[in-house]
């Protein structure tokens, strides 16, 4: 065989060329003809690929539900909070804080969670089913699971607290932040917003009844009252004092407390309660009674009353004494009681220096020039009554007279009469504050 032909049948060389640009070339032997050869290509084939978008994500529903107040047979809070994730599956975690004042409360609220198949599943009478987490709001670890995509999970959230912690944590809260986060591997993730719930343990317990009330003096307008402190389980805020079952005064801090404007010669009887700062109150104290001295004070003013109306008078010599409606800017309507002798009174005005009551000869009573040797303006104060006084005269040795109002309608001039036990001639002294 010549070289010539040796060459003629040697194997082809192939050629490579890369696919993706030149396709591919074929080089064949054709036995039928001698050294002649064929060649074809084919189209390229271009790499191609896709990438599918997706949202991390996660919300949560239901948490805000677990606020909540523990008071007196209602120990415990059941419900639910749903997670939801986005469109990529991912992992979650729950991660709770919780500030408390005071602080020990965090650590008294016992948590329970577990997971549902539905919120409706999470109630307060749901049964626990073996595989709940327990924790308190202030040893809670962050909880973790698995969220398919546009998937959701439901967790049945259970907070107790004990009667006896309750007793103990009166009047405070615990304000309790949960974090959700949802993450795919390392570098994915996404934060819910924050929310925080508040938990209340109220305080319902009353305090105790103040003891020991005592008057420890009286005046003719005024009388001291003391007591004994009151305890609470979280503390006495005020007292509150009072006067034949009626409030007087203003709150009070302390344990003492002096009622003023009193009649005079009159017998009243007080009690006190306590007050906590939740508003609680306790039951009455024992009653304790006070009597006003029986004699005005000479250094005062006073209102004289009748019938609800202020007895008022002229501020001219000889002018009226009459009864009028009571206002208390009215100096016309003050009096002041001058010890004459060892039972009788000059009755003076406020409003005119000088001029005192006088009984006239046609037993009207007036407004007169003071004179204290006149025994026509000479009177007597007489109890009649609890606080009731009548103002009598000795008109001379066979006759004596009270003060009498003939109408209780404003403008009346008082007089006097023979001295009887009807309500027209009683009156009260009332000090002026």
């Amino acid at each position: 065989m010549t070289r010539s032909r040796r060459q003629a049948v040697a194997r082809p060389r192939r050629q490579r060329h890369p696919a993706a640009l030149l396709g591919t070339v074929l080089f064949l032997v054709l036995a039928a003809s001698g050294a002649a050869h064929a060649a074809w290509t084919t189209a390229a084939s271009p790499a191609t690929g896709s990438v599918t978008s997706g949202k991390v994500s996660i919300t949560q529903s239901g948490y805000d539900k677990l606020k909540f107040d523990y008071t007196t047979g209602s120990f415990t809070t059941t419900k639910p909070i749903t997670l939801t994730s986005g469109s990529v599956p991912s992992t979650y975690t729950l991660t709770f804080s919780a500030v408390s004042s005071p602080a020990a409360i965090a650590g008294a609220v016992t948590v329970t969670t577990w997971p549902v198949a539905a919120a409706a599943n999470c109630t307060a009478s749901t049964t626990l089913p073996g595989n709940q987490t327990v924790f308190t709001w202030a040893s809670a670890t962050p909880m973790t699971g698995s969220l398919a995509a546009n998937g959701f999970v439901v967790l049945c959230v259970r907070t107790a607290m004990s009667s006896t912690s309750m007793s103990t944590y009166a009047g405070g809260q615990v304000a309790v932040r949960l974090d959700p986060s949802a993450a795919v591997g390392t570098n994915w993730n996404a934060q819910a917003e924050s929310v925080t719930v508040i938990q209340t343990i109220p305080d319902v317990s009353r305090p105790t009844s103040p003891t020991n009330l005592t008057a420890t003096s009286t005046t003719d307008a005024a009388a001291t009252l003391t007591w004994t402190a009151a305890s609470d389980n979280v503390g006495v805020a005020i007292y509150r004092l009072y006067r034949d079952g009626e409030r007087v005064g203003p709150d009070i801090t302390g344990r003492t407390y002096t009622d003023t404007g009193l009649n005079v010669g009159t017998t009243y009887v007080y009690t006190v309660d306590a007050v906590d700062a939740a508003g609680n109150s306790s039951t009455m104290s024992s009653a304790v009674t006070a009597t006003t001295s029986q004699s005005p004070s000479s250094t005062s003013w006073y209102r004289v009353k009748s019938g609800g109306l202020c007895v008022t008078g002229s501020t001219n010599a000889n002018g009226p004494v009459t009864v009028q409606v009571c206002n208390e800017s009215l100096t016309t309507q003050l009096w002041q009681y001058d010890l004459v002798n060892q039972s009788d009174y000059l009755i003076n005005s406020q409003a005119a220096a000088g001029l005192a009551w006088q009984r006239t000869t046609t037993a009207a009573v007036v407004m007169a020039t003071r004179n204290t040797r006149d025994s026509s303006q000479q009177w007597g104060g007489t109890l009649s009554g609890n606080g009731l006084y009548q103002f009598v005269m000795q008109v001379n040795k066979n006759k004596t007279e009270c003060i009498t109002v003939p109408s209780y309608t404003a403008g009346t001039a008082l007089q006097t009469q023979g001295c009887s036990a009807g309500s027209a001639q009683q009156f009260t002294l009332t000090a002026a504050n």
